[in-house]
């Protein structure tokens, strides 16, 4: 059987088994003026433990077509090495901004030639994302986002920042798709780097589910006994892995519109991916 059309198989076959969901445990009318108020939702969806502010709902949902991606290859220790030999000299604690992290993050990528791995590359300080996280003393492993510690304050262990540079593509994050870089004390100190090229899109559109209906889904699939804090829900472009799993260098594969869904809950951060297309 081809593998191309039996992955396409698969998806529907989810794709279908969400829209069962939404008629088994919606209790909104999907067509009512109810359902579209985002304030009305977030309180139905309190009475069952899951907390969201209506404002960071997206309003608004289009017909999007499939995307075709390129895994590509990128030598992480090659890089990491070469990073070594880079001299910085930067700027004291105390006046350390978000533009010298992303001035410097810029500079690393030009100078180990990152930028010539992927046409999309030339764009990608528009999307830099810069972030402040903890580190555990085992190294390198994030352990809890802390955009508001001050640098070299933090009394549990080293204050790490990086800079995120996300993969967009028709305002759109690709997800596992970005470059980020670590740095300790404004000296980067080691690169991460996963990146799917955007080839082509697919010429046909579909329509795609709202963020509305994608919170419905969200709580179909969750223990009623549980308390969820949303962060944030966004439109994506998502290769599932549990069903395509992201292959060897060079291999292309196809990435669907979802809905990413981050949340909180207890002392544990968590994310879903629901299916946006809609049946």
């Amino acid at each position: 059987m081809n593998w191309s059309r039996a992955k396409t198989i698969l998806i529907a076959a989810l794709i279908i088994t969400n829209a069962f969901l939404l008629v088994t445990y919606g209790d909104f009318n999907f067509n009512s003026d109810e359902f579209r108020d985002h304030k009305a939702l977030s309180e139905f969806l309190a009475q069952k433990n899951i907390f969201v502010d209506a404002e960071i709902i997206p309003k608004e949902n289009r017909d999007m077509p499939v995307l075709f991606v390129q895994n590509l290859e990128i030598d992480h220790d090659k890089i990491n090495s070469a990073l070594q030999s880079i001299a910085f000299e930067p700027p004291p604690p105390g006046e350390r901004e978000d533009a010298d992290y992303i001035a410097a993050a810029d500079l690393c990528i030009y100078l180990l030639g990152l930028h010539e791995d992927a046409a999309v590359f030339k764009d990608i300080a528009e999307n830099a994302v810069i972030s402040r996280v903890e580190r555990n003393d085992a190294g390198l492993g994030i352990v809890m986002p802390s955009a508001t510690t001050p640098l070299g304050e933090d009394e549990a262990g080293i204050v790490q920042t990086k800079v995120i540079y996300k993969n967009v593509i028709d305002g759109m994050a690709i997800e596992r798709s970005h470059i980020t870089l670590f740095f300790e004390e404004g000296v980067p100190v080691y690169i991460g780097c996963e990146w799917l090229e955007a080839l082509h899109f697919h010429n046909r559109r579909q329509p795609t589910i709202s963020a509305a209906q994608a919170l419905l889904l969200f709580l179909a699939q969750i223990e009623e006994t549980k308390t969820i804090y949303i962060n944030s829900i966004e439109m994506i472009y998502w290769l599932d892995e549990t069903i395509i799993a992201i292959e060897t260098a060079g291999s292309v594969d196809t990435a669907f519109p979802a809905w990413k869904i981050t949340y909180n809950e207890v002392s544990r951060a968590g994310v879903v991916y629901i299916h946006a297309y809609q049946q």
